[in-house]
């Protein structure tokens, strides 16, 4: 059935429906990634997501974000795939949560699309 949209009072216009098949649209699956990076300098881990990991390096290498700028150079020490932003971003706070030692274990799992 397809979907109608209107304002109070008036007729509804008619728009697309919402029933559309998985391989209509292949361009429409973007992944994100969940990531983290080690500070060369401290040791520091920084978890984070996105959908481009390796802009997303560079950019914490080049001092371009706020909280890692003061602890450059960082290395890519794990990344994993998600198929949506929002599964990316409840991984990113549940690794939030997680001590050092799991993070640097979990960067050894097979999970880690870095060693693949």
């Amino acid at each position: 059935m397809p979907v109608t949209h209107g304002v109070a009072g008036s007729s509804p216009v008619r728009t697309a429906s919402l029933k559309r098949g998985c391989n209509e649209h292949p361009f429409l699956f973007m992944p994100y990634y969940v990531y983290i990076i080690k500070s060369k300098s401290d040791g520091t881990l920084y978890k984070g997501s996105t959908s481009d990991y390796i802009k997303r390096f560079d950019e914490h290498n080049l001092g371009l974000s706020r909280y890692t700028r003061n602890r450059t150079p960082w290395e890519l020490m794990y990344v994993e795939i998600h198929g949506s932003k929002s599964e990316a971003l409840i991984r990113e706070k549940k690794l939030k949560r997680c001590n050092k030692d799991y993070l640097i274990w979990l960067a050894e799992q097979p999970s880690n699309i870095l060693k693949a």
